[in-house]
C-alpha cells in the first residue's frame, strides 16, 4: 500500500520575505501554499496512493480565510476523483478551526477525533486525534486504540516530540513510547524541519514544512511517500516546495572596487541556483567596512547581481563588518605618547583641578581619600590602565 503524509502547510500564511515583493515573483507566491498543496495532490494522483494523510496545522490559525478553504476544496475533490480519500487531523495551530463552517469540505476528507480515532482502507487502519485546544501539555499516546489485528497500522500525530529547539512542548511523546505501542508508520507534524527515524518493526517521520515562509525555516519543503508491504515500511521524500529559503555566505576580504564586490556576488548567487525551485537568498556579507562599502550600495549591487543568475533573488543583505587588525606597534607608540603628556606640568595641572573639584562634591569625612598626595598614584594609574586598554600591556616605559 501507499500513502502520502504532509504536515504543517499552514495554506493561509503568506511567505514573509522582501523577494516577495518582488514584481517578477511577487504575484507567483503570494499564494505560495495553495500552489505546494496543488502540487502534493499532483504527487498523490501520479504515484496512486491509498490515502493522503495530513497531519495537523493544515491551516494557520481558527479563522482560516475563504481562499484557502476554496483551495482545499478544490484539491480534495481532485482526490475525490481520483478515488483517493484524504485523512486529517487538526494541530495546535487550527485545533479550534469549524472546517465545516461554510459546509462539509469534502466526502473524500475524514477527520480524525478522540471520539473517532480510526480510518481504514484498505489492509491498512489509520489511528489518530488532533488538538482540541491551542496548547496540549500532555501526550496523547495513552489515549491512541491499540493496533488493529492482521492489519497494517498507521498513527498520525501532532506533537513536539521529546521537543526540539524553538518549538515549544506541544503534546509531547517520547519516540521509545511511540515505536513500543506497536504501530508500523507514525505520520508526525509539527516541527518544520524533516526528520526520519527508523525502529525495528516501525518508521517514525517528522516530514517537515512543505513550504518555508522565512528565512527561520531554511529546511523541510517536502512530504513522504510511505510504502507498506510485507518487505516492511519504506518512506521517501518527495520534493514540493515553490521557494527555499538560504542563508548565502559572502566574503569579500581583499576586494578594493565595485568590480570586485560584482564578482563575488554573482559568484555566491550562482553557488545556491538550483533548477525547479526558486531561491530568496539572505546573504551574510563579510569583510572590513572598507571592503562592504556603503550598505545601500552593497544591497543595490546585490539585486542587480542577481537579476542575472536565473531563480535566484535577494531576500536581504546582513552586513559583518570585521573588526579592523589590532596594531600593537602603534599602540605601543600612543601609550608612549600618553605617558610624556602626563609628566608635564600642564596635565598635572588640569588633573590636579578636576581633582579639586570632586573633592569637593565628597563628604567631609572621606575627602582626604583624594588629597594631593594622591595625584601622582592617581596620574600613573590611569596612564597604565589606558596603555592596558590599547592592548600593549606594558608598563616599562
Amino acid at each position: 500500500m501507499k500513502f502520502l503524509h504532509a504536515a504543517d502547510l499552514h495554506l493561509d500564511s503568506p511567505l514573509r520575505t522582501q523577494a516577495a515583493r518582488d514584481s517578477a515573483m511577487g504575484e507567483s507566491l503570494r499564494a505560495a501554499s495553495r500552489r505546494v498543496l496543488a502540487r502534493l495532490v499532483d504527487a498523490a494522483v501520479s504515484e496512486g496512493v491509498d490515502a493522503v494523510l495530513f497531519a495537523g496545522d493544515t491551516f494557520d490559525s481558527d479563522v482560516a480565510d475563504v481562499a484557502s478553504r476554496a483551495a482545499l476544496a478544490t484539491e480534495l475533490s481532485r482526490l475525490a476523483r481520483a478515488g483517493i480519500p484524504a485523512v486529517l487531523i487538526q494541530g495546535n495551530h487550527d485545533a479550534l478551526l469549524d472546517l465545516d463552517r461554510y459546509g462539509p469540505v469534502s466526502d473524500a476528507l475524514t477527520v480524525l477525533t478522540p471520539d473517532a480515532p480510526t480510518f481504514r482502507v484498505g489492509e491498512a487502519s489509520v489511528h489518530g486525534m488532533g488538538f482540541t485546544a491551542t496548547h496540549m501539555a500532555e501526550s496523547l499516546l495513552p489515549r491512541y486504540p491499540r493496533p488493529d489485528r492482521g492489519r497494517w497500522n498507521i498513527g498520525l500525530m501532532h506533537t513536539s516530540l521529546d521537543g526540539a529547539p524553538g518549538h515549544d512542548p506541544y503534546a509531547p511523546c517520547a519516540l521509545a513510547d511511540l515505536v513500543g505501542h506497536g504501530f508500523d508508520y507514525w505520520a508526525l507534524g509539527h516541527i518544520h524541519k524533516r526528520a526520519v527515524h527508523e525502529a525495528e518493526g516501525s518508521l517514525v517521520v517528522m516530514p517537515g514544512i512543505p513550504q518555508g515562509r522565512s528565512i527561520r525555516e531554511t529546511e523541510g519543503g517536502s512530504a513522504t511517500l510511505v510504502e507498506i508491504d510485507l518487505q516492511g515500511v519504506r518512506a521517501r521524500e518527495l520534493p514540493l516546495e515553490l521557494l527555499r529559503f538560504a542563508w548565502v555566505p559572502v566574503d569579500f576580504a581583499g576586494v578594493a572596487d565595485q568590480g570586485g564586490r560584482d564578482a563575488r556576488l554573482r559568484a555566491a548567487l550562482e553557488a545556491v541556483a538550483e533548477g525547479g525551485v526558486l531561491i530568496a537568498a539572505r546573504l551574510d556579507a563579510t569583510g572590513s567596512p572598507t571592503e562592504l562599502g556603503d550598505p545601500r550600495m552593497l544591497e543595490a549591487q546585490a539585486r542587480e547581481a542577481a537579476e542575472a543568475v536565473a531563480g535566484v533573488f535577494v531576500d536581504r543583505v546582513k552586513l559583518r563588518p570585521e573588526a579592523p587588525a589590532f596594531n600593537a606597534e602603534a599602540a605601543d607608540d600612543l601609550a608612549t605618547l600618553m605617558r610624556a603628556d602626563a609628566a608635564t606640568p600642564g596635565f598635572r595641572d588640569e588633573v590636579q583641578a578636576q581633582l579639586e573639584e570632586i573633592r569637593a562634591a565628597l563628604p567631609a569625612e572621606i575627602r582626604d581619600v583624594l588629597g594631593d598626595d594622591r595625584l601622582d598614584k592617581l596620574i600613573e594609574a590611569g596612564v597604565e590602565t589606558m596603555a592596558l586598554r590599547l592592548g600593549t600591556g606594558r608598563t616599562d616605559q
